[in-house]
């Protein structure tokens, strides 16, 4: 069956969708407008955009999926320049790491019949279109957090979308989604975050830290890398969940150091047993 999909913004993400529904052997026409209109053409001319829209306008109304990979603080606009021009059966969905705020939008505008909240947990601490590939959607949980409007037919649209661009749909509510991500991703880039700012206040003038720093300081700051614009977005959508958890974060600090100080017997082998069992437990 023939599919068209249209990207407003098209960078890390949209691309790597773009590129995975194109390498997916099903018929899709990809059509894409962006803030900066360079990465589209190059798309264009890589063969994974068909064609390149300089504005959102009426030629996104034929479209059966519009997919909002922009900014957090433009979607509102979007959204209200796309509730006059999409097609009743089309889905317009977005790729935010942050569910609540564009929800509660969506039921602002009465947009709940046409909205399916996505997020795909992928990605790297490299941006733009340029690092773009079908393989960062691979195998990829990719959270669907549906509206109360949204019908068993959509939604088996939009995990056949999903399933195109090999990723693994999981359906989930979308506040239930936002507290999960604050523990599991927002506060992991502010911990490795805070870490470089500590190394970096903490070390010497010869940098001895910084030439000693090897595989345990790679894997835990990788993140710290990541987009400084995006994750200003990301922690003023979420503050509350984020808040919440770091507050709790804080707490356990505090009772490490303590045992730490008063050196019990026993309390940091235990610690790790712990931390290793439940780490052992995720799934592959």
């Amino acid at each position: 069956m023939d599919c068209k999909v249209g990207f407003i913004g098209f960078g890390l993400i949209a691309g790597s969708i773009a590129h995975s529904l194109k390498e997916s052997g099903s018929n899709y026409t990809i059509i894409a407008t962006s803030r900066r209109l360079e990465p589209v053409y190059e798309a264009k001319k890589d063969g994974v955009v068909d064609e390149v829209l300089d504005s959102v306008d009426n030629r996104l109304s034929d479209c059966d999926f519009i997919i909002l990979c922009t900014p957090v603080i433009t979607m509102n606009d979007y959204l209200k320049q796309l509730k006059s021009i999409v097609k009743k059966s089309c889905i317009i969905t977005d790729v935010g790491s942050v569910k609540t705020s564009i929800h509660n939008t969506v039921k602002e505008l009465d947009m709940e019949d046409v909205f399916i909240g996505g997020h795909p947990m992928a990605g790297s601490e490299l941006t733009g279109y340029s690092n773009s590939s079908s393989a960062i959607m691979k195998n990829a949980r990719y959270v669907i957090t549906p509206t109360s409007k949204t019908t068993k037919e959509q939604l088996e649209r939009f995990k056949a979308l999903v399933c195109d661009m090999k990723a693994n749909p999981i359906i989930m509510d979308y506040t239930i989604h936002d507290k999960s991500v604050a523990a599991i991703s927002h506060l992991p880039h502010l911990i490795s975050t805070a870490l470089v700012k500590l190394v970096s206040e903490q070390d010497d003038d010869d940098r001895h830290m910084q030439q000693l720093a090897a595989g345990s300081f790679r894997d835990m700051t990788r993140v710290a890398a990541s987009s400084p614009e995006m994750w200003d977005q990301i922690c003023a959508s979420n503050s509350q969940d984020i808040s919440v958890l770091l507050g709790d974060y804080i707490d356990i600090l505090n009772e490490i150091k303590k045992n730490i100080d008063n050196k019990t017997p026993g309390y940091v082998n235990e610690l790790f047993e712990m931390s290793r069992e439940y780490k052992n437990s995720f799934k592959k």
